[in-house]
């Protein structure tokens, strides 16, 4: 479903990798977390928009998602996860620019809604999932 990464998502991992205290790195990513939300909603693929990202304290980065074409009550959620679930695991487990996110024991959720912010599914992806 998610064909491609946001390019001002990847600078979001980059600034990450860069940082190696977690305050300063808390407060880096809170600002960029800030300018890419000034950017949202932003069309991720043709069914996916980026709502925006929260940065939660100590150690968490939720991703905001809203399925545009998409009622929650004809979703089939078990073939929702078994469809996103690898990719987005994937993701964060190969992606260089997601190591210092990685080494920090970052925790990543994936929050989608459909087209009338009605929750679909909530991805909790912890460190034991991608280490």
């Amino acid at each position: 479903m998610i064909k491609k990464i946001s390019s001002a998502l990847l600078f979001l991992f980059a600034i990450m990798s860069c940082t190696n205290d977690t305050e300063n790195a808390y407060s880096e990513i809170k600002q960029i977390a800030a300018q890419i939300n000034k950017k949202c909603p932003q069309m991720i693929d043709s069914e996916t928009r980026l709502d925006g990202i929260r940065v939660l304290k100590p150690n968490t980065i939720v991703y905001k998602y809203t399925l545009v074409n998409l009622l929650a009550e004809n979703l089939d959620t078990a073939k929702f996860y078994t469809a996103m679930w690898p990719g987005l695991l994937s993701t964060i487990k190969i992606s260089p620019d997601m190591k210092s996110l990685r080494e920090t024991n970052t925790e990543f959720q994936y929050d989608y809604k459909d087209k009338n912010n009605k929750g679909v599914y909530l991805f909790k992806i912890l460190p034991k999932d991608y280490k």
